[in-house]
């Protein structure tokens, strides 16, 4: 069966608190048939983040973007195999890159919502392995309580207003390029179409369009607010703006810093949120776990927001991104994510329980945004980011998260390594 790669590095993901727009918009792409998507677009972040490196991508996350325009009788059928993936779930977004409600159903499913065909088996819901299969529907005329359904559009939506359908995957267990994406048929005027992959980023580029509006003043006001703090903004929570195209199960917290002084690291501390081992489907919500998944990644902020991506010798690449398995917690369950340069790597590394984050090599005196992201949490895990405020106060997030609220400052590298993060004035308590 034919593969394709998936999109991550396109992903519009939650605009940065104090306001920095997402950095993309979207457009229906060309089209020969005028209501109908031309290609879904099937692009691969971690290939393709030289080219599309925009909206503060998290590398473990690859996307499959159907664009649309509305129509009264459509209807967008997707269909294929349950992904071998830690997280998965189809996201409907309006023509402002928003979910939405309609008739009492909203415009998001999580994995472990999708129903099974029959015969098959949900792995999120039931032990199992992945492979089994599933049919969503998105169609205008919905209902409060239908299974695997989402509404194509918010009431009142014009026909020809462009839609947009995300299929997500945190995780992929195997090379994405060997995941089998889902089928998409549209049906107009009783006629079904399957929409093809785009052939190539260049053909899927007419998709999308720079948005970046008002950069300038929002990263004056950053910059304020950094001259305000001391050079870091610690971690908060703003609301999601219009084109940003959230995940529903998604929340983030945002921590803006200059690039730290000479010989000094930046250190972030926190305790580690629980997450199911490994990344093959498993039921979920699972006891015992407090989230799907978690991450931090480290971004420049210029107007494309572009995670950190450094070459290395020997053709490999260092991604600002750390996934939950990737960081190394203490006997506590705390971690201590430390940021600093590529030639500061080694002696970072030889600093017991301490997770190595890169700076950017490219722009080693721009402004960075740190982005900490919560994913699907499970029912009893009330410190989660997405019970959290989007007042943009840093007090609020860390009185709701306690000790999982992620602390940060500058320390010195030689302080660090001599005496842990309790000398850069991290607690080394568990409480």
């Amino acid at each position: 069966m034919r593969t394709e790669r998936i999109l991550a590095g396109l992903t519009l993901a939650a605009a940065v608190a104090l306001g920095v727009p997402a950095g993309l918009a979207i457009s229906a792409p060309p089209s020969s048939q005028e209501a109908g998507p031309a290609c879904a677009l099937p692009l691969e972040s971690v290939d393709t983040l030289s080219q599309h490196n925009v909206s503060n991508p998290d590398t473990a996350a690859d996307y499959q973007i159907i664009v649309f325009k509305v129509q009264a009788d459509m209807r967008i059928t997707v269909s294929g195999p349950y992904p071998d993936s830690r997280y998965f779930s189809l996201e409907v977004y309006d023509s402002l890159g928003l979910p939405f409600t309609e008739n009492g159903l909203g415009s998001a499913l999580a994995d472990y919502r999708i129903a099974p065909d029959p015969g098959s088996v949900n792995p999120w819901q039931h032990q199992a392995p992945p492979g089994g299969r599933f049919t969503v529907t998105v169609r205008p005329d919905v209902t409060r309580g239908q299974v695997n359904t989402l509404p194509l559009a918010p009431a009142g939506t014009v026909a020809g207003t462009s839609g947009s359908l995300y299929v997500r995957m945190y995780l992929a267990h195997h090379n994405p390029a060997q995941v089998t994406l889902p089928a998409v048929t549209v049906t107009l005027g009783g006629v079904s179409t399957r929409v093809s992959a785009c052939p190539s980023p260049s053909a899927a580029a007419g998709g999308l369009v720079s948005a970046g509006k008002g950069y300038t003043a929002q990263l004056a006001k950053v910059d304020n607010a950094l001259r305000a703090h001391g050079g870091i903004v610690p971690f908060l929570r703003g609301a999601a703006a219009a084109e940003s195209t959230p995940d529903i199960n998604d929340a983030y917290l945002s921590a803006y810093y200059n690039p730290p002084g000479h010989g000094e690291v930046v250190v972030i501390r926190g305790k580690a949120p629980t997450t199911p081992r490994g990344s093959y489907p498993s039921p979920w919500p699972a006891p015992g776990m407090d989230l799907q998944y978690w991450s931090l990644c480290n971004d420049v902020l210029q107007q494309d927001v572009a995670v950190v991506m450094n070459p290395l010798p020997g053709g490999t690449t260092d991604y600002g991104c750390r996934y939950d398995t990737q960081v190394t917690l203490d006997q506590h369950g705390y971690y201590t994510v430390v940021v600093g340069t590529e030639s500061q790597h080694a002696a970072i590394d030889r600093i017991p329980g301490v997770t190595f984050l890169p700076l950017s090599a490219a722009d080693p005196t721009g402004t960075y945004v740190l982005k900490f992201r919560n994913t699907l949490p499970g029912p009893g895990f009330s410190q989660a980011i997405e019970n959290v405020p989007a007042n943009q106060n840093p007090a609020s997030a860390a009185a709701v998260m306690g000790p999982y609220y992620p602390r940060i400052a500058f320390c010195p590298l030689a302080t660090l390594a001599r005496g842990g993060p309790g000398a850069c004035g991290m607690s080394t308590t568990t409480s």
